[in-house]
């Protein structure tokens, strides 16, 4: 694929980012690429530097340095383009309360030059593909949490943005309403919107994510695929034992080396371990030892939150801060 090819198919491209509050630094030389289509999970701690980047993608602040293009332009020096191509739900709502939520899509409209009959059909398609049509003449603040999330992210897109920003979008939220969203995501991926994603769900993260980027402490540890995020901790790091007998934590732990840490749930034992192969001779080991014997074993893949805690591990700062 030629360079020109390949520029076409990024929608968001961030090269040496940098950003200092005094002598705080926020963003220390931050790189990324969003792809076209996907849905990127941009993760970290509280204070690692999530919204500083977010606020300078959409133009709210300015970076002290480095390179910054969406759809091909820069939000500083063009920031009509780029804006009006953005869609951005914060975790708290812009929409007012006292309005009917079909006026405050059709407002939204308004702010986006829409004429007056686009901007009322648009609210109407909104209505109805986020299931709000019965809610179209009550005031946004009489709403529930969800559904209030849901317009949202409506009012978000009444311009039919192709890159979405969607900071903590479940936050708060029950469980059906936050699977209910998610929904949304995948479907308006589907359409071509690309996503770019913060939440401290890493369970969301790994199941809408095409790609990851880690932030700590205003600089990216691990940028990849969801997969090869998860490598980092190796291809199996969980067991799931149960034995014949009551077994004693630090009795297992101290004929085992190769277990990290062991916990005992509903007669199961949970251990986080080193290496697989490993860790099972020395359980044969210990049962001949002790008179047990295993009575179920079962491993599973680590998931995205293992990698995300052995990561800010990895990275913990001396002083105990995880970053700005």
């Amino acid at each position: 694929m030629h360079q020109d090819e390949q520029e076409t198919q990024v929608a968001v491209k961030v090269h040496g980012l940098r950003k200092s509050y005094g002598s705080l630094v926020a963003l220390d030389g931050v790189s990324f690429e969003v792809s076209r289509g996907h849905v990127f999970a941009y993760l970290g701690p509280n204070g690692a530097g999530k919204t500083t980047t977010i606020n300078i993608l959409c133009g709210l602040i300015e970076r002290d340095g480095g390179e910054v293009s969406i759809l091909g332009g820069d939000v500083a020096r063009d920031p009509v383009f780029v804006k009006s191509r953005i869609g951005v739900v914060t975790e708290n709502s812009n929409l007012y309360p006292e309005l009917r939520c079909r006026r405050d899509l059709e407002y939204m409209g308004e702010i986006y030059g829409l004429p007056g009959a686009e901007r009322r059909r648009r609210a109407e398609e909104l209505l109805d593909s986020f299931g709000l049509t019965e809610k179209a003449d009550a005031p946004f603040g009489s709403l529930s949490r969800g559904m209030k999330r849901r317009l949202t992210i409506a009012a978000a897109l009444v311009h039919r943005p192709e890159v979405l920003f969607l900071d903590e979008p479940t936050t708060g939220l029950d469980v059906p309403s936050a699977k209910s969203l998610r929904g949304f995501v995948r479907r308006i991926v589907s359409d071509g919107t690309t996503v770019f994603l913060t939440t401290h769900n890493l369970f969301e993260a790994e199941e809408l994510a095409d790609d990851v980027a880690v932030l700590v402490g205003g600089r990216i540890v691990a940028r990849g695929s969801v997969a090869e995020i998860k490598t980092r901790v190796g291809s199996v790091r969980n067991l799931a034992v149960r034995f014949s007998g009551d077994v004693l934590a630090d009795a297992l732990k101290s004929a085992c080396p190769a277990i990290r840490s062991a916990k005992l749930q509903e007669g199961v034992w949970l251990l986080d371990v080193v290496n697989l192969h490993e860790t099972l001779g020395q359980l044969l080991a210990f049962c001949q030892q002790h008179g047990h014997w295993i009575q179920d074993v079962g491993a599973k893949e680590p998931t995205l939150e293992d990698a995300f805690v052995s990561l800010l591990g990895e990275t913990a700062q001396p002083d105990g801060r995880d970053g700005p």
